[in-house]
C-alpha cells in the first residue's frame, strides 16, 4: 500500500510538471511560427543558421521554389508557393532543454541555481508530437573537464551553458536552446489549474507547512497552512487528500527529509 501511495504522489507531480513543459513548449512552438511569417516579410534578415532542415527538405524546397517562380503570374499561385515554404520549414524536429532551478532572491544564501529539474524536450514536427525525457537531478555524470558530480550541479558551476554541455556531452546530444524556470512558474501553473489535489501524510503536512513560509516569500503568493492533526502512531502513513494551491504544491515538491528521502 505504501508503495501505491508513493507512486500516486510522484504521478501527480510529474503530470503538474509535464504541464507546465508543455505550455512552455506550447509558447516555443507559437515563437517558431511567428518568426517564420515575419522572416517571410523582409527576406533579408533570414539567418539560414537559425533554420535546421535537413538536405533533402532544402532540396525539395528549392526545387519547389524553382518551379513556383517560373509559373509565378498570379498571387493564387505565389500565396501556394508561400504556404508549401511554411510547411517544408517545419519538417523534422527540434530539441530544447528544459531546467527548473533553484533560485531564491529572498533567500540568496541558499540559492546556488541547481537545476533540480532537468529535461529534454523534442518537438516533432512531422509527427506533431512533443516527447518528453527526465534526467534525475542525482545522476552522476561528467559535468565538465572530466569532474563527475551529480547533474543539477553543472547548472549551479556554469550555468545554462555549462548544463546544456553536460546533457549533449553525456547524452550524445547537440541542443543550443534551453528554458529555464523557478519556483514561480510551478507556482503558476498550480494556480492557474484552479489548484491540485495530492494526498499527504503527518510528516509531509509538517514538512510542506515549513516550506510554505519561504516559497510564499520567494513567490509573492498568499497560502493557509494546512491544519495539522494529532499526531499518529505512523507519521508516513497517508492521513487523506488536500486540495493545495500554487506555493503549497511548490513546497510539497521540495520535501525530502521523510522516511523516502528524495525518492519519496
Amino acid at each position: 500500500m505504501g508503495e501505491s501511495k508513493h507512486r500516486k504522489r510522484r504521478f501527480a507531480i510529474f503530470a503538474v510538471e509535464i504541464l507546465v513543459l508543455a505550455l512552455v513548449i506550447g509558447v516555443l512552438y507559437l515563437y517558431t511560427q511567428v518568426s517564420t511569417r515575419l522572416d517571410k516579410l523582409d527576406k533579408k534578415t533570414l539567418n539560414e543558421s537559425q533554420i535546421q532542415v535537413n538536405e533533402e527538405v532544402k532540396k525539395s524546397a528549392a526545387a519547389e521554389s524553382t518551379d513556383n517562380t517560373a509559373g509565378a503570374g498570379s498571387a493564387e499561385a505565389a500565396e501556394k508557393s508561400d504556404d508549401n515554404s511554411q510547411v517544408k520549414s517545419y519538417s523534422g524536429y527540434k530539441t530544447y532543454a528544459l531546467f527548473g532551478i533553484d533560485h531564491r532572491d529572498k533567500n540568496a544564501a541558499f540559492s546556488g541555481e541547481n537545476s533540480d529539474t532537468m529535461i529534454v524536450a523534442v518537438v516533432d514536427h512531422a509527427a506533431r508530437e512533443i516527447r518528453l525525457a527526465s534526467l534525475y537531478r542525482d545522476t552522476l555524470v561528467n559535468v565538465g573537464n572530466d569532474t563527475y558530480s551529480k547533474a543539477n550541479a553543472a547548472y549551479a558551476i556554469g550555468g545554462p551553458e555549462r548544463a546544456i554541455s553536460m546533457l549533449n556531452t553525456n547524452l550524445d546530444l547537440d541542443i543550443h536552446e534551453y528554458v529555464t524556470v523557478d519556483f514561480n512558474a510551478l507556482a503558476a501553473a498550480v494556480d492557474a489549474m484552479g489548484g491540485l489535489d495530492i494526498p499527504l501524510s503527518y510528516a509531509e503536512i509538517v514538512h510542506m507547512n515549513n516550506y510554505c513560509v519561504e516559497t510564499s516569500e520567494e513567490t509573492g503568493k498568499d497560502y493557509t497552512p494546512v491544519e495539522l492533526p494529532e499526531r499518529p502512531a505512523d507519521i508516513e502513513a497517508t492521513l487523506g487528500t488536500y486540495h493545495l494551491n500554487g506555493v503549497q504544491a511548490t513546497s510539497y515538491c521540495r520535501i525530502r527529509y521523510t522516511a523516502s528521502l528524495d525518492m519519496g
